[in-house]
């Protein structure tokens, strides 16, 4: 049946989307693909990335094709050794695995065993967080270490932002360091108020952690993955880094999925991590402070 003609002047007023078409309607570029050479896509499969050759034509490339694409081997190879960096980290700087090397004295007293385990769960997050991702982009065709966002230009240009995000929360540290189960967790070596040494050795070591954790996250992770799916990768990287602080108490570990998303973000923005060491080193150091001053456990500045 033949559709009815519309008067002329009716037209005009008709939105463009409302106008009749005399042609029925197309099947979907896949749809017509599969129709096209049926036994084929059943046989190998497509993928959603379209024929580099001709992108308008339709065609899709088959899966073994978009394996070898350029791109993708570098991206699963960073994921690969993000996987590796946080096996290393959870299993192999345990204290289980530091007692099984170096059990603790039996019949006598070690004072800085626990200072040395210490030592060794630092060292195990440099080697999973900085020597493999950085082994990994020095090897990388086309990548270089400074694309894991390690310029200070960033830091000098923004530095007020840290300053700032550091006076934001330090009211909420103040608050929460009030709780028992707050100053009972802190300091995460023991040992820390005993001596100047301790705490000072204690401290050096967990602003080198937090080094290997900026350069990891926000630098490995953002930036390495940037350049394959660009802003993206801050989201990316704030799961790994919120699960880490399972370990931690709920309030840290909650904050750390909105910290992941402002440093991730800056980082991306300044191509900078600095900025997320100096606000992380002083966090935790404040902390620390915090926690030794209720515990009345500060060392004295004289003897």
């Amino acid at each position: 049946m033949p559709l009815p003609r519309i008067p002329p002047i009716l037209i005009r007023f008709l939105p463009k989307r409302a106008t009749l078409s005399r042609t029925p309607p197309q099947a979907s570029r896949k749809k017509r693909e599969r129709q096209r050479n049926p036994a084929q896509v059943r046989a190998t499969g497509a993928s959603l990335q379209p024929h580099p050759e001709n992108p308008n034509s339709g065609a899709l490339l088959p899966l073994k094709d978009a394996a070898a694409a350029p791109g993708l081997w570098p991206l699963a190879a960073i994921c690969a050794t993000a996987c590796l960096g946080l096996l290393i980290m959870e299993f192999g700087g345990s204290e289980q695995t530091y007692s099984s090397f170096f059990p603790p004295p039996i019949h006598s007293f070690d004072p800085y065993w626990v200072l040395r385990v210490k030592a060794w769960w630092v060292g195990s997050i440099l080697i999973g967080f900085v020597a493999l991702p950085a082994l990994l982009m020095a090897v990388l065709p086309g990548k270089r270490l400074r694309d894991c966002n390690l310029g200070f230009r960033g830091l000098r240009e923004h530095f007020w932002i840290y300053v700032g995000l550091y006076g934001a929360v330090l009211p909420v540290i103040w608050i929460v360091s009030l709780s028992p189960s707050f100053y009972t967790f802190y300091p995460m070596y023991g040992q820390a108020g005993r001596s100047w040494f301790d705490l000072l050795m204690w401290e050096g070591m967990y602003a080198g952690q937090f080094v290997a954790l900026e350069f990891f996250f926000r630098g490995f992770l953002v930036g390495g993955l940037g350049r394959y799916i660009g802003i993206f990768a801050v989201p990316v990287s704030v799961m790994p880094y919120m699960m880490i602080h399972f370990t931690k108490l709920l309030p840290e570990a909650a904050a750390s999925v909105v910290a992941g998303f402002i440093l991730g973000y800056l980082a991306w923005k300044t191509k900078s991590i600095w900025g997320g060491v100096c606000v992380h080193c002083a966090v935790a150091a404040t902390m620390d402070l915090l926690a030794l001053a209720h515990k009345g456990q500060l060392p004295r500045l004289h003897g």
